[in-house]
């Protein structure tokens, strides 16, 4: 009887081995399959990640173009903006403002300079602060002489004769013979009177001046020296310190 069993026995355990081997065989299996489907899926993710380095390098160089062309567009619109500005005071400025032909035509020499300023020249009113100063004056100065047949430059820069005081507005004018500087505001009542009687140019700078102090500073103390009313505007993006001709005649 213990024989019988005995061979139960063993054929129950061998039969266990055969099926935990078939369990362990199948496991391994569904291993390697599960270690197949990682490997696969680990190198999905892999190239899922370099597409989405490489899109997110894209999207990065985009927007640093985005950027800079947000930049150029408010640099553009800037400009626009100011140029719109600029127009606007031009606008200001008489029409055929250097052609109207108020004087007599003269050649560029110092002699032809003397005699329109002697003869010729008379400012439209007298000096008034933030009415008709340094800049208005200077400006009328620098308009009546390029309608004259004068190479004229409005002057800015420290006050001459005393540079600590604030900023000045003069004439500068290159003739064929000299370089003459040439202050506007002396151009009226008694100051011309007076050079007249001392037989010198009126609003002339001459060396060593008696009447005007700080003629050095006249002829190269300057800051800037503008051709015409356009490069002052374009400078100061005004024209209010210079519109003599409001209210003058010929002009609106």
């Amino acid at each position: 009887m213990w024989r019988w069993i005995s061979i139960a026995l063993i054929v129950v355990l061998v039969g266990g081995g055969v099926f935990a081997g078939i369990t362990i065989n199948n496991t391994v299996t569904e291993l390697d399959e599960l270690k197949a489907e990682y490997n696969v899926l680990q190198s999905n993710y892999h190239s899922l990640q370099s597409d989405y380095n490489s899109l997110h390098s894209d999207y990065s160089e985009l927007q640093g173009r985005m950027s800079e062309l947000q930049n150029s567009y408010n640099k553009l619109e800037a400009e626009n903006e100011n140029l719109h500005r600029l127009l606007e005071q031009y606008e200001k400025v008489p029409h055929d403002y250097y052609s109207i032909g108020a004087f007599q035509y003269h050649n560029n020499t110092y002699s032809e300079l003397s005699k329109f300023l002697t003869l010729q020249f008379v400012l439209p009113r007298g000096y008034k602060v933030n009415v008709f100063d340094c800049s208005e004056s200077a400006a009328y100065l620098e308009w009546a002489l390029e309608n004259a047949g004068f190479d004229a430059y409005i002057a800015v820069g420290p006050t001459p004769w005393d540079p600590d005081s604030g900023y000045h507005a003069w004439v500068i004018v290159y003739t064929t013979d000299y370089k003459v500087a040439i202050e506007a505001t002396a151009l009226t009542g008694g100051y011309k009177f007076l050079s007249l009687f001392l037989f010198r140019t009126p609003g002339v700078v001459y060396k060593n001046d008696l009447l005007i102090s700080g003629w050095e500073n006249y002829y190269e103390g300057y800051d800037h020296l503008y051709k015409n009313i356009y490069q002052y505007i374009r400078a100061h993006g005004s024209i209010e310190e210079c519109n003599w001709w409001e209210g003058y005649w010929g002009f609106t």
